[in-house]
Parts: C-alpha cells; sequence; structure tokens
C-alpha cells in the first residue's frame, strides 16, 4: 500500500472524520509516516476522538507476551484523556479458515490488561500486505474469509482527502528516514567539499583538544550551535566549511556531545546551568583562579558569518530561553533529560532543527564525527517517540564505527522499548509541524 503526493512530510490535517475500519487503516500510515510491517498499533480514543497512535514490533516467537502487554500499556497510561482503544494487528503470519488469528493470546491479554487500566479495546482488525479482516469477527457471513483486499483502502474518500491535503507516508522505517534526510543517500558530494571540512574539522580538534569542557570555550561552542540552529538559513556545508568542521569537532567531545542534546531540548541557559552543576566543565576552579584576559588566550572562535551573528553568539544569555524547571535542581535537570526521565515541556523548534541539521553534517564527514552526528540524530529522533526511526540512525552510526558507545547504549534502549517521560503525555509529546496531540480535537 503506498501513497504519494508533490509535497512530502506536510503534517495531517486538524480535523479529519473517520467513520469506518477503512477510515482507521488508511489513517495509521499517515500518522505514523509510513507502513507498519510486523507490528503492533493502538490507538487510544476519549469521547470519540482519535487520540495517540503507538506502534511496537510484535513480540518474537516465545516471548513472555504478559511482560509485552505491561509495557504497551506503560505507554499508553501516558494519555490520560483516553477512555477507549483500538487495536490492528500488521503481520504477514497466515491465518487459517475457522482457526484463531494470529497472535490471539498476547491479544487477548492485551484485551484484559487494558479493560482493567479503563481503556477497553473497542475493536481490532489483522492488516497484511494483500488483505485485512476484523480481529474478533469468526462469522463468515458478515467478515467472510480471507478479508478485503487492502488495496481498496488506500483508494477511499478519507484517503483521497489526506493525500490531497499534502499528507504522505513510506512503504518502511528506513525509507520515512531517508526521505526526511535525502542527504544520507548522496553520493556525489560537491568536489572537494569533504575533504575540505576535513581539514577544518582536524584544525580546530587540534586547537581545542582539552579546552572543550572550559567554561569560557563552553559559551563560544554553545553560542555558534545556538547561531546554526537558530538561524534563518540551513547550514551550508559548502560554503560555511570553517563552520561546519568547527561544528563537527565539537561532537567528538562527549561533554559537548550530551550537553547539545539537552540544549536543544531545554534551551541553552537551562543546559549551561546544568553542566556546570553536574561538573563537567573542568575548568570551573580555573575560571574562579584566573583573571578573564588570562582566559581568552584559550578560547578559539570560529566566524559564525554576519547572517547568523543576530541569533547565535558567545553568550550564553542570548540563547534560546530555558523550559520551566519543575522545581528541580539544573543538575537532576540536565541528568533527567539524558536519560529520559523528565516529564516536562520540550522546546521542540529547537530538536527540529537539530534532527534536520545533524544528517547533513554527517553526509560531509566519516568515522567518530559522522558515527556521532548520526547517533544524535537518533537520539533525536528517540526524543520525539520514533523508535524505529532512530534505530535506523543508529544503525548507520554504527557502520561508520563499529561498536560506537553511545549508538550501542541507545540501541539497547530501545530494543527494551523505552520511550522518554515527555514523550508519553499527551501534552508534552512532539507533534509534526509543532502542533499538540489533542489541542485541536484531531
Amino acid at each position: 500500500m503506498t501513497s504519494s503526493n508533490p509535497a512530502p512530510g506536510r503534517s495531517l490535517p486538524s480535523t479529519l472524520s473517520i467513520t469506518s475500519p477503512e477510515d482507521i487503516l488508511v489513517y495509521v500510515p499517515h500518522a505514523l509516516g509510513f507502513a507498519p510491517q510486523e507490528s503492533l498499533v493502538v490507538l487510544t480514543t476519549a469521547k470519540g476522538r482519535l487520540g495517540a497512535t503507538l506502534r511496537v514490533d510484535l513480540p518474537a516467537e516465545g516471548a513472555d507476551t504478559s511482560m509485552f502487554v505491561q509495557g504497551v500499556l506503560s505507554f499508553l497510561l501516558g494519555d490520560t484523556e483516553a477512555d477507549a482503544t483500538l487495536v490492528i494487528v500488521y503481520t504477514e503470519h497466515p491465518w487459517p479458515r475457522l482457526s484463531a488469528p494470529p497472535f490471539d493470546g498476547m491479544v487477548a491479554r492485551l484485551e484484559s490488561i487494558l479493560a482493567v487500566a479503563g481503556m477497553p479495546v473497542r475493536a481490532g482488525w489483522l492488516a497484511s500486505a494483500s488483505i485485512w479482516r476484523d480481529y474478533f469477527c469468526r462469522d463468515e457471513n458478515c467478515c467472510p474469509w480471507p478479508g478485503a483486499p487492502l488495496d481498496a483502502v488506500a483508494h477511499s474518500v478519507l484517503g483521497a482527502e489526506l493525500v490531497f491535503a499534502g499528507s504522505s507516508f513510506d512503504a518502511s522505517a528506513p525509507d520515512a528516514v531517508l526521505r526526511g534526510a535525502p542527504e544520507l543517500t548522496r553520493t556525489d558530494p560537491v568536489a572537494g567539499e569533504v575533504g575540505e571540512v576535513e581539514d577544518a574539522r582536524v584544525r580546530y580538534a587540534s586547537r581545542c583538544e582539552g579546552r572543550w569542557d572550559s567554561p569560557a570555550q563552553f559559551a563560544v561552542t554553545s553560542g555558534a550551535w545556538d547561531a546554526v540552529v537558530g538561524g534563518p538559513e540551513p547550514l551550508r556545508t559548502d560554503t560555511e566549511v570553517q563552520l561546519t568542521g568547527f561544528l563537527l569537532a565539537s561532537i567528538e567531545s562527549r561533554t559537548v556531545r550530551d550537553f547539545l542534546l539537552v540544549s536543544a531540548c531545554l534551551g541553552s541557559t537551562a543546559a549551561l546551568a546544568g553542566a556546570g552543576a553536574c561538573g563537567l566543565l573542568a575548568g570551573e576552579a580555573r575560571a574562579r583562579t584566573h583573571a578573564a584576559a588570562d582566559l581568552s588566550a584559550d578560547v578559539v572562535l570560529v566566524d559564525v558569518g554576519a547572517s547568523r551573528r543576530a541569533v547565535g553568539t558567545a553568550a550564553p544569555a542570548e540563547a534560546a530561553p530555558a523550559a520551566s524547571t519543575g522545581g528541580r535542581g539544573p543538575e537532576l535537570l540536565y541528568a533527567d533529560v539524558l536519560a529520559g526521565r523528565y516529564a516536562g515541556p520540550i522546546l521542540w523548534a529547537r530538536v527540529d532543527a537539530m534532527a534536520s541539521l545533524l544528517p547533513r553534517l554527517a553526509v560531509v564527514s566519516s568515522g567518530e564525527p559522522r558515527a556521532a552526528a548520526l547517533t544524535m540524530a537518533g537520539w533525536f529522533e528517540y526524543a520525539r517517540g520514533r523508535g524505529s526511526r532512530a534505530a535506523v540512525f543508529l544503525d548507520a552510526a554504527q557502520d561508520a564505527v563499529p561498536g560506537y558507545r553511545l549508538a550501542r547504549l541507545l540501541d539497547e534502549l530501545l530494543s527494551r522499548g523505552g520511550l522518554p517521560a515527555w514523550a508519553r503525555s499527551r501534552s508534552t509529546a512532539w507533534c509534526p509541524g509543532g502542533g499538540r496531540l489533542g489541542e485541536d480535537g484531531s
């Protein structure tokens, strides 16, 4: 089942009329951005309106389905307004005539646990690459075997409405990632571009060795990233070679890399405070015993360009405003974001900008800088609640540097079904186009 339109990547219309199983089946891949495969999809509803859409890989054969459904429930509890659910099993497992459907034991457990949680399953379907049918109906008079053709769903009125509105989806999560970051497939970079960027990266890495975590250099580095992330135009890696090299050199530092994850989510001011409170700035003691003039000799500056100077500078006070701390100290706030425990608001415009920038840095780099950029891109997909897409970036990172530690750790987190706390709440989760789930009744 495929769909295309002249303006890929646009978000769903704010209001949709969904009145039939066909409408649900055509809606799900548009909501996810790709066609699910071997997946369980659960949609929450609240007073007859659709809420969150959750997709998880189906459990492996012989897996503990009780643990699996408990994990599904833990995700759905974040939608505190939900009063019912809909389930779809996407699989190529056969459903022989007059027999139980695939994964019926798991679905039965899920039904039971959701009913107890106040989110009873109201309806469910099975969908393969070619057919769909009601998951719970055994009467062939109303639900004839083997099912209805899935291709017809794409031609429904709702399907046409979604395509006309500019919505589309891809055949798989990797395809969705490559459409969102086409630079990753680029095989013909501008002559000399990669070499020039690498020369600049090596030069900045050498000059800043041992200095990335000094307070003064940290402020300069933060300002450079703010200028690019908040700039009116995307970074031009072919012409802004020095700046590109500086950014790539900086993310070889674990301290800078972690800081940038927090900075994108909370703003530079809160992230700088958190990094200092956590003792990550090794030059703090030196800063207290030396004059500012002495420290300035240790700072390596980079020209961010006149068009970006109004957006970000070396001064942390001019970074984006921080989100509410919820009464927690800066060090706990910093650690909570990195661990996905923070449940407060996220600066999604900054996250989206970082998610767009990092793949473009990856395409003009190799080795550890490329692995770092791809892993950070994966982390931001994780932050947006899109684990399938995150896994694609993490695989690419480990292709660049086999066994890359940060990619491996995040991959293990995803394999355990991890989602950050902010992605579990309707009020704080990411929504394409910068909206918020439920704020317009969609």
